[in-house]
């Protein structure tokens, strides 16, 4: 199955994906169009999904997935389009390409978060980033944190971010953390605004665990991809490690991704020789 997916409320997403639609079930016997995101990914497992939309699109369809990852192709309707590589020009002039598997792929890690609290336990998927970060008007966070039964330190601040490579372009870049190539495996944690000014950003390998808790009297927001939200309290436990799947991103045959940091970022793209 084909899956073309996009927010049946934002009129040019629908005109974008009925110019595509026809030309996909020329070529395809199994097409399905998903505009109001009510299809079970679980049983209904595409080979390929076409989504329409932003780079939060492509967040929320990949934790849809689930263990279920499959090649993704991000044509972008939003405004920055670092994960949403394509314009629906190029998709339309490289269409039996895509289909055919014919383009190159990315494999970046996903993250496997689990909140552990009063005896239950939770599971999540996050693609860029868990972010712990205190209530609006509350006081300083403390967040102790400790990798492989090994304690690491303790965060005072604003809270920290759990950063995926692939999402270390976003929030966790804002706050001074690194840019780590999406194939590389490993977490970064960053601490917002530390009170401690040596505390600096930390590479993890990604195999964890990372194990995050506040103080008994304390609580916290705890934040999956800018899009979900808890809160924890004083004995709960925040738990992140990879995933056992990875996300599978269609990529532009024409531009590496350090192309792509150059065209977002707005770097010097000026062609040197260099000296042997």
């Amino acid at each position: 199955m084909i899956l073309l997916v996009g927010d049946g409320k934002r009129a040019d997403v629908v005109h974008g994906i009925a110019q595509v639609e026809p030309l996909v079930r020329e070529r395809a016997a199994d097409v399905r169009v998903d505009l109001d995101q009510s299809l079970d990914l679980s049983r209904h497992v595409p080979r390929m999904v076409l989504n329409f939309g932003g780079d939060g699109s492509i967040l929320h369809l990949a934790r849809r997935l689930g263990e279920n990852q499959v090649p993704i192709l991000g044509v972008n309707f939003g405004k920055f389009g670092f994960l949403a590589e394509f314009e629906l020009p190029e998709l339309l002039v490289r269409l039996d390409d895509v289909l055919s598997g014919r383009m190159p792929t990315r494999k970046s890690i996903l993250l496997a978060v689990q909140v552990a609290r009063a005896g239950s336990a939770s599971e999540m998927l996050a693609v860029n980033d868990v972010v712990l970060q205190h209530e609006p008007d509350g006081r300083m966070s403390t967040i102790h944190a400790r990798y492989a039964g090994t304690e690491i330190a303790t965060i005072v601040g604003d809270g920290a971010i759990v950063s995926t490579p692939l999402g270390s372009t976003a929030h966790n870049l804002s706050a001074g953390g690194p840019i780590v190539h999406p194939e590389v495996d490993a977490i970064v944690i960053t601490p917002i605004c530390p009170h401690t000014l040596s505390l600096r950003p930390l590479t993890l390998p990604a195999a964890g665990p990372l194990e995050l808790w506040v103080d008994a009297d304390d609580s916290i927001r705890v934040t999956l991809d800018g899009q979900n939200t808890q809160r924890i309290s004083g004995g709960d436990l925040v738990t992140v490690r990879r995933a056992p799947r990875a996300i599978t991103l269609v990529t532009h045959p024409s531009r590496s991704y350090f192309d792509t940091l150059r065209l977002k970022f707005g770097w010097s793209s000026r062609h040197t020789t260099p000296r042997r």
